[in-house]
């Protein structure tokens, strides 16, 4: 269970980072700052204590990248990363539209 917890703790904070690089790499995305600051918003907070593998959920924990407790891991719900890339997903999808052949 422990490593389920350290996999976890290790793995959320990769999808804001790729949250981020693909906002830093959106030069015509407005209010750019706050985009990169969104990424790093995290909604619900999973922690588990390393010594005995107790563990528990808190659902309306908000998160700005939080720094973690000796003796716990913890992990959250990378939303505002989600959120991010589903609104580039979808600027990148209509511009590739406007784009596209009229006879395609």
């Amino acid at each position: 269970m422990q490593t389920l917890g350290l996999a976890a703790a290790l793995a959320w904070p990769i999808p804001m980072f790729v949250a981020l690089f693909f906002v830093l790499r959106d030069r015509g995305l407005k209010f750019r700052p706050v985009w990169a600051v969104m990424c790093f918003v995290g909604v619900g907070a999973f922690w588990m204590e390393q010594t005995t593998g107790r563990w528990g959920f808190i659902p309306w924990a908000i998160n700005l990248l939080p720094g973690s407790q000796p003796g716990f891991y913890r992990a959250t719900v990378p939303a505002g990363a989600f959120a991010v890339m589903l609104v580039l997903f979808l600027r990148a999808r209509k511009r590739a539209a406007r784009t596209a052949p009229a006879g395609s």
